[in-house]
């Protein structure tokens, strides 16, 4: 079949090379492949107010997974998103901050609830989890004031507090 045969079965048009197709066929795997990678390694955007979950080490292999609020392993709530891998979270100290891959600076709080205690979490990023009430190194949240970074609602005015969003954890110790 002589090229002019080809160009008038395809109506008028030369008749596409089968090695461009695979070219373009691969190329799309590719950038498919590269881009759950990125996905994967950098973990799906995070927003203000969704409860994650946190394990790897800040950096590489940090990986950042978003999670039910009710989740044992729920470890933090996203406080805030900051543009800049670099860039501080407000009133630094405060927040737990976790920078991946990507561009943005995750600064995290505890995701507490009232009446339930919390341990060091052993998974490598560090941080709270839900534990038994008992140990040195574990707390009692015996009330959650949202809206008010304001201890002085406490007992004895022990309690974590968060600027963004705005939100009182009150805690005493676990054996307590």
């Amino acid at each position: 079949m002589s090229s002019d045969d080809a160009r008038n079965d395809t109506g008028g048009k030369p008749a596409p090379n089968r090695r461009v197709l695979a070219i373009a066929a691969v190329a799309v795997v590719v950038l498919a492949v590269a881009g759950y990678a990125v996905h994967v390694l950098t973990g799906p955007g995070s927003s203000a107010g969704e409860c994650v979950r946190i394990t790897g080490a800040d950096g590489d292999s940090l990986a950042v997974t978003p999670d039910d609020c009710d989740a044992d392993l729920a470890n933090f709530r996203v406080g805030k998103v900051v543009d800049g891998a670099d860039a501080p979270c407000p009133e630094e100290g405060v927040y737990t901050e976790a920078r991946g891959q990507g561009s943005t600076t995750l600064c995290l709080l505890p995701n507490m609830v009232e009446g339930a205690c919390y341990g060091p979490d052993d998974r490598g990023f560090g941080g709270l989890v839900k534990s038994a009430c008992a140990g040195e190194a574990t707390i009692k949240v015996t009330k959650v004031i949202e809206g008010s970074t304001d201890t002085s609602g406490c007992p004895d005015g022990a309690g974590m507090s968060y600027p963004e969003p705005p939100i009182t954890f009150c805690v005493v110790p676990a054996d307590l």
